[in-house]
């Protein structure tokens, strides 16, 4: 192997970290951080100098490893002076993997199905895997997901065994990502470090990003300074002033099923502020909830005025069109604030000659059947 000097090749920032055999290492912050480059560089030094270890490399899609972490790898490669040969060291086709010239093997892996995260095993009989690489972790659903994959490719792993974790910061705090972080952080046999563009000298940056791109960036940082910092130094997003358009109701949301072995509702009065009955279908075996339907209402803005009685009727009179179209009781939580709404809605169910009452042990939950005399709820919703 000819002689390359890693701090030519690997951005400044991640020089500090690149020797450590610690078990669990992540790397996570703003785009061209230098994150992948330093991992792949690390991989493909480990595996040249320990011809007899695997590594595994986990993306959310398998289709994407092939513009990305495989890519990645053979320029890595090359840059420590082994060059890979196509249809021998790595294939042509849409199936990936990696061989290097002294039969060691990188795997590229799903994270889309937590039952295929499993029965991995080296190629060859003498071989151990080693390293697992998890690429882009904000696209994993969650960190289960990842707990799965290390109980399966870690075993029989012998001496040891390094994971590399890398993310472009998520705009939103609430991501599983940086409850995970945290407990990274916790951990005596991990590093956290947080990189952006900015921490490699300027010289290393053209060098490494290149002068188009590096101007773009000014660009945003110029025009868009929010999204600039959540895109290149890694900070979530500031939701109060440019907007992240992350929902989108095709993707998100889909049609109801209206299939349901179970219905349950919550109830909020409100007196100046809106008044709302939101029923929930559970799917069969309890495998998922969906909201099918709701009740709004707010005094001076939909529908007139209604007092607490109008709201009281409102609500029977919504439990029993349920009921009548789905045929199942239905489960009413009372928020406990309101305790004379409580009260009236508890008189009036005994009052309205229900087909049964089952007082449940839950406060303030009643579980209602609907009379067969049919009204209608449609006053007072959005």
């Amino acid at each position: 192997m000819p002689r390359i000097n890693i701090s030519d090749i690997i951005a400044v920032p991640h020089l500090e970290h690149f020797a450590s055999m610690l078990p669990h290492q992540c790397d996570h912050g703003g785009r061209a951080a230098y994150k992948s480059s330093k991992n792949a560089i690390k991989i493909a030094k480990l595996t040249l100098l320990n011809p007899t270890i695997e590594v595994i490399v986990f993306r959310q899609d398998y289709s994407d490893h092939k513009n990305s972490t495989f890519r990645d790898l053979i320029w890595a490669y090359e840059s420590l002076g082994v060059k890979l040969k196509p249809g021998i060291h790595y294939p042509m086709g849409n199936d990936l993997w990696i061989k290097l010239p002294q039969g060691n093997y990188i795997h590229f892996q799903q994270m889309k199905q937590k039952d295929k995260l499993k029965g991995y095993r080296p190629t060859k009989p003498h071989n151990t895997i080693n390293i697992a690489w998890f690429f882009e972790i904000t696209e994993y659903k969650e960190e289960s997901y990842i707990v799965s994959a290390r109980s399966s490719v870690m075993r029989e792993a012998g001496e040891w065994f390094i994971c590399f974790y890398e993310w472009n910061n998520a705009p939103k705090l609430s991501d599983w990502t940086y409850e995970f972080k945290e407990k990274m952080e916790q951990r005596e046999d991990a590093y956290v470090k947080k990189t952006n563009y900015c921490d490699a000298p300027e010289w290393q940056q053209e060098k490494f990003l290149g002068k188009p791109l590096l101007k773009e960036i000014e660009m945003l940082a110029k025009y868009d300074p929010e999204q600039f910092k959540s895109e290149y130094l890694g900070y979530p997003a500031n939701l109060g002033g440019t907007v992240y358009k992350q929902f989108s109701r095709d993707r998100n949301v889909k049609p109801a099923t209206h299939n349901y072995i179970d219905i349950t509702m919550g109830v909020d009065i409100g007196g100046n502020d809106a008044t709302t009955f939101v029923p929930k279908g559970f799917t069969k075996g309890y495998k998922g909830m969906e909201t099918f339907s709701n009740y709004y209402h707010k005094n001076g803005v939909s529908g007139g005025i209604k007092n607490i009685n109008d709201y009281i009727t409102d609500l029977l009179n919504y439990c029993e069109e349920i009921h009548d179209t789905y045929g199942l009781p239905i489960t009413v939580y009372v928020d406990t604030a309101n305790l004379m709404f409580i009260q009236l809605f508890d008189n009036a169910i005994l009052t309205n000659k229900y087909a049964y009452i089952i007082r449940e042990k839950l406060p303030k939950m009643k579980r209602i059947k609907g009379s067969s005399k049919k009204k209608s709820i449609l006053q007072g919703r959005a």
